[in-house]
């Protein structure tokens, strides 16, 4: 009895050992091989992989109209309202950090199926439908003359429950566009919960853009040549902390502003500067933007148009509720043409929230800004 009892403990520790070690190996197969230039890969204790690239051996620079890259470490003019403690720490740092000369590029993960492109919710050129996959509530802010040369947003964090997380997602973010149809340019940043573009179920910073409507160009992150990263701190993609129900309140503070020097775009997170989208890579917002969008959008992919998914949007309740239970955006600014900062009133905002039922919005002044909540549970 003794001895089938010893044998049934190893076969169900070397059965443990193969299954977990079967797994372990799963996970890191569903992580890409590290990019070329990698010159440091740094392992954070939750198992989060940022590789160390070169500066001049990013992705951005296979783009073909980046072959000779002059690049910009530093935009030409910016005035940060933030002080360097400001600056977000991240899981991966504490065990160690990309040295100078080097930008750190999160580990994708490929999980085997496309990843769904992303709409514009414009009202000028295509307004939303509420019987579409995609569904939105933004507020928009338009200029006759496309000169506008930036915008910013602090945008309230939350990890929204997607109806299936396999395909469904669920972000917030500015976007900044010019042109339309095949001539659409867009730059964007927000937060995003899609498991199968990230490997998991985290809010985590996001950048994407497009010179062609969506078309063929552009992607999220630095998946594809494109935006050029400076920063040797922040990796896109992180993970970000989520806020609590009634309690503390996290958020992502991003401006993004166009270099009158260079035409290029540049991205700040929290007054740091990490980047840029190149002024090559478009071909309508190269002297500044038309639109200013902010707001929430989901993807539900049961084909139903949005009415029937309980997919969340922010933090899944009605802006109703207010501060610290529904979602938010503030710091509801744009850049004109002349550099300056502005703070559009409310009745110069357009409002897109198709299915008001599920998702909606509520403007809200606060004691020296005006608040955009937003989002809903979704419908049954």
């Amino acid at each position: 009895m003794q001895v089938k009892l010893f044998t049934f403990v190893i076969l169900s520790s070397i059965f443990y050992f193969n299954y977990h070690l079967a797994k372990a190996r799963s996970i890191q197969a569903r992580l890409a091989n590290k990019p070329k230039g990698t010159i440091k890969t740094i392992k954070g204790d939750d198992g989060e992989m940022v590789d160390c690239v070169d500066v001049y051996k990013q992705p951005a620079f296979d783009h073909p109209l980046l072959k000779n890259p002059s690049l910009q470490m530093q935009p030409n003019l910016y005035t940060s309202q933030f002080d360097e403690y400001n600056k977000l720490k991240q899981s991966w740092h504490k065990s160690g950090q990309c040295p100078k000369c080097s930008i750190p590029i999160r580990r994708q993960v490929i999980s085997g199926v496309p990843v769904v492109r992303k709409q514009f919710p414009n009202l000028k050129f295509a307004p939303p439908s509420a019987n579409t996959n995609h569904q939105y509530v933004v507020i928009e802010y338009n200029y006759d003359s496309a000169t506008l040369q930036g915008a910013n947003a602090t945008i309230n964090i939350w990890d929204p429950t997607l109806k299936n997380p396999n395909k469904d997602f669920s972000l917030t973010q500015i976007w900044i566009s010019a042109g339309s149809g095949s001539n659409l340019n867009t730059i964007e940043a927000g937060w995003q919960v899609y498991p199968r573009r990230t490997g998991d179920s985290q809010p985590r910073f996001f950048i994407y853009w497009t010179a062609d409507g969506y078309s063929s160009t552009g992607c999220y992150d630095l998946t594809c040549p494109g935006f050029v990263q400076t920063n040797n701190y922040y990796a896109i993609g992180m993970a970000l902390q989520p806020s609590v129900y009634g309690g503390q309140q996290f958020e992502l503070n991003e401006s993004i502003q166009r270099d009158p020097a260079t035409g290029n775009w540049w991205l700040y997170l929290w007054g740091t500067v990490v980047g840029y989208w190149p002024a090559s890579i478009y071909n309508s917002i190269t002297n500044g933007a038309d639109t200013v969008e902010w707001g929430g959008e989901i993807y539900d992919s049961s084909g139903t148009g949005g009415f029937h998914t309980t997919t969340q949007m922010g933090s899944g309740h009605f802006p109703t509720e207010g501060y610290g239970k529904a979602s938010y955006v503030r710091d509801l600014q744009c850049v004109d043409t002349y550099g300056n900062v502005i703070s559009p009133p409310t009745n110069s905002f357009q409002e897109i929230a198709p299915a008001p039922n599920c998702y909606n919005y509520q403007f809200q002044q606060g004691s020296s800004e005006l608040y955009l909540f937003y989002g809903g549970p979704g419908c049954q």
